[in-house]
């Protein structure tokens, strides 16, 4: 029984610690205008389907920013549509000082060529499934849980140990001997 106690402690301690590196770490995204970084990658969120199977909607891709000259065929890199909107997709050609560029699910190119101030940078790696829970803390409720349901739970253990400590001493002082 102690040793299961000490598990669930164990792992309630590290569950705690997850949930506020990870929030932090997204409320530091949210105070640098919504982009966070992560060892010098920009972590993005995949919205569409278009690149599947090299990653799926709700996978994260790490982006790092990169020379335009350094681009190379085949690789993933993301950029902004003529729209401003952030697309990841994979390069087909390269030609004229321009990338042409193609989502692995789509039947067609993108219509308009990525030009040097477009471009974000290169995808280095992708984590599936990832990005549905970083949306979701991103949002007013996510983020209202992920700070409220640990402080709650700290509030509730530390006055759960205060009573009963103040039980054990109540014990005590009724186990003395009166004179």
């Amino acid at each position: 029984m102690v040793l299961l106690k000490k598990c669930i402690s164990i792992l309630t301690s590290l569950f705690l610690i997850a949930v506020i590196a990870i929030t932090g770490f997204l409320f530091v995204g949210k105070i640098n205008g919504g982009k966070t970084v992560l060892f010098g990658n920009q972590i993005m969120v995949v919205l569409s389907g278009s690149m599947a199977p090299a990653f799926d909607t709700g996978s994260i891709v790490a982006v790092k920013p990169v020379d335009f000259k350094d681009v190379k065929e085949n690789d993933i890199i993301t950029f902004k549509d003529p729209d401003g909107l952030t697309i990841t997709h994979r390069v087909v050609e390269k030609r004229d000082g321009e990338l042409i560029t193609k989502g692995d699910a789509n039947d067609g190119k993108d219509t308009a060529p990525v030009t040097p101030e477009r471009l974000i940078g290169k995808v280095q790696y992708s984590v599936p499934l990832i990005g549905y829970f970083i949306e979701f803390a991103r949002s007013g409720l996510g983020m209202l849980l992920m700070l409220g349901v640990p402080g709650l739970y700290l509030i509730v253990s530390s006055v759960w140990k205060l009573l009963r400590m103040i039980k054990e001493e109540e014990a005590k002082a009724a186990a003395k001997p009166q004179p």
